[in-house]
């Protein structure tokens, strides 16, 4: 507590009335003289009422009930001295009228006055001594800090303050952490308050910390304070890249699905938060005429042109996750999508017209014309041969083009496979050189 102004009061001395008939008149070379003329005296706080401080003495050469004495007391300089201490008027004995609170006031002065003709004074100063009765008191109710997450070790963070109203090693204030340092992150000097990160913080872990510190005096016994609250919030940097949920990532799609149709989404995921943690998608190993693209914001990848299962069936690209962290971190994953065929293909003659030469003696069900059809993109029959297999094509850039045909063939045409793979063209009892339409 603060110390009280000083104040003063005054004692006075005032002789007794006499005896009617008998007063002996005071020489005006006598007065009353204190011995000594001031008093220097010291009480504990908290005493009683009623407590001895000091006694002060004055003596008058003057002969019976002239020189009998009457103590008054008067506060100098603060009135509140005068309900607090009292003087017998005839010992001069100061006591206390009501225990005392020194961070109240530390300091009274009294003056002690014989008002007669040849007065006489006295000046008495009670110190007020420390009592530890007070606990030490926090500046703040809470104290907030915030603290990024990469801080380095022994960083300060805030600090922490309390005072106390006693003095001396009843006013020294030593703090300590009472709870929630569990992993040991922070510390605290016991003198100064200063509150340190010791131990690598994580956003991702813990956002949040809340300490409660103890503020204790010296005194004997000493008293404390845990009222003191500390709360640490913790700052994320941009210190995790995306990560994809799964990888590859792989998709099939029918050929006929129209322009805009969802393929497959492409999730990635960043522990981070705000920007840090916001997910751009870009696709990447693509070229001009690509029939996919993707939502930056979802990761969902569309189809932007038409398909053809004949020209290209499988498609093999990567999509980029970027934040937008300063800097930016960035991951990548592998997709493949499988482009399924529908039937959007008539099967088609290799030529309009067929002619053969017969014998006579042709068996019933003999071939006439080793004719061959073709479904376009794929089981296509040159005469004479046998079904050729089907060689996927694999381009430069990752694309697998339709099935290629036996090079020993002319090209069928484009179109989707159908059933049949060959067709053969009977004649049962016609007759030579007959044309098949």
């Amino acid at each position: 507590m603060a110390t009280g102004d000083v104040g003063e009061s005054q004692i006075t001395v005032v002789p007794r009335p006499p005896i009617p008939h008998h007063r002996l008149h005071r020489s005006p070379n006598t007065a009353p003289q204190f011995q000594p003329s001031s008093y220097q005296a010291t009480v504990e706080e908290n005493r009683s009422a009623g407590t001895l401080v000091t006694q002060v003495t004055a003596q008058d050469p003057d002969e019976g009930e002239a020189g009998r004495l009457h103590y008054t007391m008067a506060a100098l300089f603060d009135s509140r001295s005068d309900a607090l201490f009292t003087v017998d008027p005839v010992t001069g004995a100061i006591s206390t009228a009501a225990p005392l609170d020194r961070e109240s006031k530390s300091t009274h002065v009294f003056r002690v006055t014989d008002p007669g003709p040849r007065s006489a004074t006295a000046t008495v100063r009670i110190a007020v001594e420390d009592d530890n009765d007070n606990a030490p008191q926090f500046s703040e109710r809470r104290y907030i800090a915030q603290v990024p997450e990469d801080v380095g070790p022994n960083a300060a963070v805030l600090q922490v303050m309390a005072t106390d109203r006693d003095k001396g090693s009843n006013a020294l204030v030593h703090y300590s952490i009472v709870s929630g340092n569990t992993r040991g992150h922070f510390y605290i000097d016991a003198q100064t308050g200063i509150l340190d990160v010791v131990t690598p913080l994580d956003y991702e872990v813990t956002k949040e910390f809340t300490l409660r510190i103890r503020a204790q005096d010296g005194g004997r016994p000493p008293l404390s304070n845990i009222s003191g609250l500390v709360t640490i919030q913790v700052l994320d940097v941009n210190d995790n890249a995306p990560i994809f949920v799964s990888t590859p990532f792989q998709a099939t799609v029918l050929e006929n699905v129209p322009v805009g149709y969802s393929v497959i989404h492409v999730q990635a995921i960043d522990a981070d938060s705000g920007d840090n943690g916001r997910l751009v998608y870009t696709l990447l190993e693509t070229g001009t005429g690509f029939p996919f693209t993707i939502n930056n914001s979802t990761g969902w990848v569309v189809v932007a042109s038409e398909l053809d299962r004949e020209v290209v069936d499988f498609y093999s690209f990567r999509v980029e996750a970027q934040d937008q962290g300063t800097p930016p971190m960035a991951s990548t994953a592998s997709v493949s999508v499988t482009i399924l065929d529908v039937n959007d293909n008539s099967p088609e003659f290799t030529q309009r017209e067929y002619s053969a030469r017969l014998n006579e003696d042709a068996a019933v069900g003999a071939l006439l014309v080793p004719a061959a059809q073709s479904l376009p993109g794929g089981g296509g029959l040159c005469p004479g041969h046998s079904p050729p297999p089907r060689r996927p094509l694999q381009h430069p850039d990752g694309h697998r083009r339709g099935a290629g045909a036996d090079p020993q063939c002319q090209p069928l045409g484009t179109a989707a496979s159908g059933g049949a793979g060959r067709v053969a063209i009977l004649l049962v009892g016609g007759a030579a050189g007959a044309a098949v339409p």
